[in-house]
């Protein structure tokens, strides 16, 4: 039986905070997803202890256990209620089209930012300071986001190296050791060169992250960090599925945590890089 149902009718002999967890999770649906266990206590009036023992009431070792099957749940119920009004129509108008989109990616947004682990992400963004190298590996569309992340994160002065071709990947991953980072992005964690690679760093002895939509997953076997993000599939062009948007977001959250880490040496950094490459362009005007 899913979550949902098992809230909307609940076997458990339910006390008086019971019923009010249970109606603030009914009725804020993804957005109670997201709220930590303070601001859930807090809007309810009730202990932290008593939250996590709701959780444990309904099957589940942790609040977060709970969260995450929750915004699965509603997730697979607004895939199911809105797929019908997310398909295009070729006679729509443009503002039509952009209201779906806009409707998909929010609550693409929102189950990632349910599902992506911030203590991950605050460990990585510590890993990645202290790292001698932080290499990007993605193959095919997750190679095009390893590349734009090493861009960025080399502009604030860590030493991000991005490789994408599998004969690359192969032959860094040889070359790797024990002061290395090596992030993997990849929705389904299967792709045949990155566990091959992820196989041989962990022998090498570099730290392990993946940036990923699956922890059942071979890659996920051989990390030490990892990030989770949502994937949506709509039929909003014959089978509209992606992620980007919700790596983007991790991608960007990883950036923020990791000024805060650096401080100003990482915001005077990126202003050093802005104006040699701004010098650049003048001087080829």
């Amino acid at each position: 039986m899913s979550i949902l149902k098992k809230l909307s009718n609940p076997q458990i002999k339910a006390s008086k905070s019971d019923n009010k967890l249970i109606h603030y999770f009914l009725s804020n649906g993804l957005k109670a997803c997201s709220s930590s266990i303070s601001e859930i206590s807090a809007d309810c009036d009730i202990s932290h202890a008593t939250v996590t023992r709701f959780a444990r009431k309904f099957g589940f070792d942790t609040l977060k256990d709970f969260k995450i099957s929750l915004a699965q749940d509603l997730g697979a119920q607004d895939s199911d209620n809105k797929g019908k009004r997310t398909a295009i129509n070729l006679k729509e108008s443009c503002e039509t089209t952009a209201q779906k989109l806009l409707q998909l990616n929010q609550t693409l947004l929102s189950q990632t930012a349910v599902e992506i682990g911030y203590e991950q992400v605050t460990k990585l963004a510590k890993e990645m300071v202290s790292a001698r190298h932080v290499f990007f590996f993605g193959i095919g569309s997750s190679g095009f986001l390893a590349r734009d992340a090493a861009r960025k994160f080399a502009r604030i002065g860590i030493d991000a190296r991005c490789y994408t071709d599998s004969h690359e990947i192969m032959t860094h991953s040889v070359m790797t050791n024990s002061q290395d980072l090596v992030i993997y992005i990849s929705n389904s964690g299967k792709t045949g060169e990155l566990v091959k690679s992820a196989s041989i760093c962990a022998k090498k002895g570099a730290m392990i992250c993946a940036i990923t939509a699956e922890t059942a997953s071979p890659l996920y076997t051989f990390t030490d960090i990892t990030v989770l993000h949502a994937v949506h599939d709509y039929d909003l062009a014959h089978g509209y599925a992606d992620s980007r948007l919700s790596v983007f977001f991790i991608i960007d959250l990883i950036y923020i945590e990791l000024i805060k880490v650096i401080g100003e040496k990482a915001i005077k950094i990126k202003q050093d890089t802005q104006d040699a490459i701004e010098s650049l362009s003048s001087s080829n005007d």
